[in-house]
C-alpha cells in the first residue's frame, strides 16, 4: 500500500478549494472597478463641452487620455492576475479528479477484497474501509464541484468585464 507524504487532509484541500473561491471574488472585485474606472473615465470624456481655450481643451483631453491609460493597464493587469487564479483553480479540480478516480479504484479493490475475505469480522472491517472511500469520493467531488461553480461564474463575470472595459476603451 502506497500512501505519498505530500498527501493532503481533507481540511487542506477544502482550505485550498475556499481560498481559491475567495481569491477569485477578491480580484474579480478589484477588475470590476478598473471596469468602472474606465467606464468613469470615458463618460467624462464623452460628457466634457471643452468650451475653453485650445491650449486647455488639449490638456484636459490628455489628462483624461493618460488617466484611460493608466486605467487600462491596471485592468489589463488585474486581469491577467484573475485569470492566473482561474487556472490554478482548473488545476486543483483537475487533481481532485485524479484523486477522486484514484480512491473509485482503491473502492473497487477493497470492494472484490470483501468479497473473497471468509472471515465476517475481517470482512465487515474491509467493508467499512471502502465505505470511508466511497466518504472520501464523495467529499472529493464535492470540493471538486465548488471550485468549478465558482471559477465557471468568475470566468462569466470576467468575460462581461472585459467585454465593458474593451467598450470603455473604445475598441
Amino acid at each position: 500500500m502506497e500512501k505519498l507524504n505530500d498527501t493532503p487532509t481533507r481540511a487542506q484541500i477544502q482550505t485550498t478549494v475556499e481560498e481559491f473561491q475567495t481569491e477569485m471574488v477578491d480580484r474579480g472585485e478589484i477588475v470590476e472597478e478598473k471596469v468602472t474606472d474606465l467606464e468613469t473615465e470615458r463618460q467624462t470624456k464623452d460628457e466634457l463641452d471643452l468650451n475653453c481655450t485650445s491650449d486647455a481643451a488639449d490638456e484636459v483631453e490628455s489628462n483624461i487620455d493618460s488617466a484611460r491609460d493608466v486605467s487600462s493597464g491596471e485592468f489589463e493587469d488585474e486581469s491577467q492576475q484573475l485569470e492566473q487564479i482561474h487556472q490554478d483553480t482548473q488545476e486543483c479540480e483537475e487533481e481532485l479528479q485524479e484523486r477522486s478516480d484514484s480512491t473509485t479504484s482503491d473502492m473497487e479493490k477493497l470492494s472484490d477484497a470483501g468479497s473473497q475475505v471468509h472471515s465476517d469480522t475481517a470482512r465487515a472491517e474491509v467493508e467499512g474501509a471502502a465505505d470511508a472511500a466511497q466518504r472520501e469520493i464523495e467529499f472529493l467531488d464535492e470540493q471538486e464541484q465548488n471550485a468549478q461553480e465558482s471559477r465557471t461564474e468568475s470566468e462569466r463575470l470576467h468575460q462581461e468585464q472585459e467585454q465593458r472595459a474593451n467598450e470603455a476603451k473604445g475598441a
